[in-house]
């Protein structure tokens, strides 16, 4: 008797998936092998952690979710404020840091 499954719950999670990638334009393959050899690792090695590294970061609906449960703090000036008296400060010790303007 065959057991008939309409998502991927029927398969054992260890069972390895071969995945092809046809049509990998040369300029990306290129790119991937170089990564590759200088992190000491086959490109079928550095693609997985690639893959894996992606499939860790939320999906952009699964960070906007998390977003709209975040609560809203309030500043006593307005961001944009912040954000350009950091800048400020920022060059001001690059320049003190240089010795000029």
């Amino acid at each position: 008797m065959q057991i008939a499954c309409a998502d991927e719950s029927c398969y054992p999670r260890i069972m390895a998936v071969h995945l092809q990638i046809r049509d990998l334009p040369d300029e990306l393959h290129e790119t991937l092998r170089r990564r590759a050899e200088k992190r000491g690792l086959s490109l079928r090695q550095y693609a997985l952690e690639v893959l894996e590294e992606h499939c860790r970061l939320p999906t952009l609906d699964d960070w906007l979710a998390g977003l709209s449960r975040l609560t809203p703090v309030a500043l006593p000036s307005p961001a944009a404020e912040a954000v350009r008296e950091a800048r400020e400060a920022e060059d001001a010790a690059l320049i003190d840091a240089l010795g000029h303007p």
